[in-house]
This record gives structure tokens, C-alpha cells and sequence, in this order.
């Protein structure tokens, strides 16, 4: 079985996600499999998409995330919640019977903060803060609904631009608010969203004794995990949403290849309901989970989507 995949955005030269898709392909032992990267505005990416229906799927960074779920609709492809319900997508897959987009930020947000809940012990376990209110703050409010948080205060430069957000959170049954970005209070997750300038300097409640906090960011150095370290909260990196999102993604191009190929769908179904197929599932989860840390740990330079 072979891959062909690619990347889509603008710009595009900074783009990781070859390195760690081509990583993932050479652990699996899928020689032959390519992975490209194209720049392009989302005015284009309907008639690009139409244009290469060869590769199995494809990763999508900015300007085209919102306009692959316009797509998406208009086309009438499989869309899934993460995608729906932000209204943003970064993956788009063809298997044997269909199209389908996702958002795998949603994913990547939950498998980079879950391990740090699961040993932070916290008495504001149903409370998250998310710094902005923009397209990656939609994916960090649905992946806080997954990890069970009911309450989320979102610290906005500009309330206005928290409606979506706002309205999302009503439809998912949290309670949320909006405030300056100025002070932090205790919660059991805070996100940034923002870009590493874009973050003020910021008060921290001293009342804070744990959580975890992630910066979706990549900077090589983030002042806000600094600070969050500083009051008691386990830090995590933007890199680890990055790697952890390109896992799923690249399970998705995995199982939409082998949609594609009789042989390996005919073996699919023989396995479905035993436990071969969740033990191949899983390993093939942590070699590519492994190539892909050791590819963004020997890569020079920073990081990016």
C-alpha cells in the first residue's frame, strides 16, 4: 500500500507537517508513499481539490480552514462534529465510498492536555480559561467540552469578536464568559491561542496550586508557559498539539488508503471485532507517534503547522 498526501496553505515553506508525515510513512514501512505541500489561497482550493483527486487526503493549514467546511457543505462530504460544530477543518480524507473532513486540533488539544489532568489535582477540575476567541480558540473550547469542562472564561481583546464562541459554548451546554486579557483566575486548564507577541503580560490569581496549561503556539520560548510553570501548573508545548494532531491525521490517510485497497479492506473486515486489528491499531499509533517526536526533535529551526 502506498500514500500519496500533501499539505495546503499559504504560507506554506515553514510547514512541519512533511517532516513528520514522510517520518510517520518510513516508520510504517509505506515505501513509495509521498507527502507534498502546495501554497494556495483559499480561492483556489476548490478548483486544486478538483484538479488532484489522486491523493488520499490532504492536511489544511491557513487561510483554508474555514473554506474546506464551506466545501465541505456545499459538496455534501461526510463532516464530522470537530469540524461542524468550530467550523474550521484541517484534514480532509477520500476513502473507497466517500470525502470526509475533520478538525484533528480538536484531537491533538485533548491528547496533549489529557495525561497532564490525570495527574494534576485541582479544586476547579470544571473550569477552563482560553486566551482569544478566534478559529484555534473553537477547537481548544471543544476539546475542553471532551475533557468534561463545564465552565470557560475566555480572555478577549475585543468581546465582540467572542460571539462564535460564545454561541458555541451555549450549543455545547457550557457556561462561558468573556474578559479583559489581563488576569488569569484558577482553573484546571488555561489554552493560549494567541500568538507568542500577541501575549501581554498577564496577572496570575495567586490562588492557583495546579492544572495544565498549553500554548498552541510554537515558539521556542513561551513566556506564558514560563509563568503558568510559576504558579503551579503543569506546562505543555504547542509542539505536542502539533505531533499529536498529525497522529490522527495520518491514522486518517492510513484508513482511507486502506478503504481503497480490496485486499486490505477484506482483511479489515476478517478483524473488526477481535482484538488483532485494536492491538495493530495501537501500535501503529505509538510508531507513529515516535517517528514523528524524534523527526520535530533532529529538524532545525522553528516549528509550524
Amino acid at each position: 500500500m502506498t500514500i500519496s498526501a500533501a499539505v495546503l496553505g499559504r504560507p506554506i515553506a515553514h510547514s512541519k507537517s512533511p517532516l513528520l508525515h514522510r517520518a510517520a510513512f518510513q516508520a510504517l514501512g509505506l515505501h513509495g508513499s509521498e507527502y507534498a505541500s502546495y501554497d494556495l489561497g483559499a480561492d483556489e482550493l476548490e478548483a486544486f481539490l478538483a484538479g488532484h483527486d489522486h491523493e488520499v487526503g490532504f492536511s489544511l493549514t491557513m487561510p483554508l480552514k474555514e473554506q474546506l467546511v464551506e466545501l465541505a457543505r456545499a459538496h455534501g462530504w461526510d463532516l464530522d462534529d470537530t469540524a461542524g460544530l468550530t467550523g474550521v477543518a484541517n484534514t480532509l480524507v477520500r476513502s473507497a465510498s466517500s470525502t470526509a473532513v475533520a478538525n484533528t486540533d480538536v484531537q491533538g488539544i485533548v491528547r496533549a492536555l489529557a495525561p497532564g489532568l490525570t495527574t494534576s489535582d485541582t479544586e476547579y477540575g470544571d473550569r477552563a480559561t482560553i486566551l482569544g476567541a478566534g478559529a484555534t480558540a473553537a477547537s481548544a473550547l471543544l476539546a475542553c467540552h471532551e475533557l468534561g469542562i463545564t465552565s470557560i472564561e475566555f480572555l478577549v481583546r475585543n468581546p465582540d469578536r467572542a460571539r462564535r464562541v460564545l454561541e458555541l459554548s451555549q450549543r455545547l451546554g457550557i457556561t462561558a464568559t468573556t474578559a479583559p486579557l489581563r488576569r488569569i483566575e484558577p482553573a484546571a486548564i488555561v489554552i493560549s491561542t494567541l500568538p507568542a507577541e500577541a501575549v501581554p503580560e498577564l496577572q496570575w490569581s495567586p490562588d492557583f496550586h495546579s492544572g495544565v496549561a498549553l500554548d498552541v503556539a510554537y515558539a521556542a520560548e513561551s513566556g506564558f508557559l514560563r509563568a503558568a510553570e510559576a504558579h503551579g501548573l503543569i506546562p505543555v508545548e504547542g509542539t505536542v498539539m502539533l505531533v499529536e494532531q498529525a497522529v490522527a491525521q495520518s491514522e486518517m490517510f492510513i484508513a482511507a488508503a486502506e478503504s481503497q485497497n480490496a485486499e486490505a479492506e477484506l482483511r479489515n473486515t476478517e478483524t473488526a471485532d477481535g482484538g488483532d486489528r485494536r492491538t495493530r491499531d495501537s501500535a501503529r499509533r505509538a510508531a507513529i507517534t515516535v517517528a514523528m517526536y524524534r523527526a520535530l526533535e533532529d529538524a532545525p529551526g522553528p516549528v509550524g503547522d
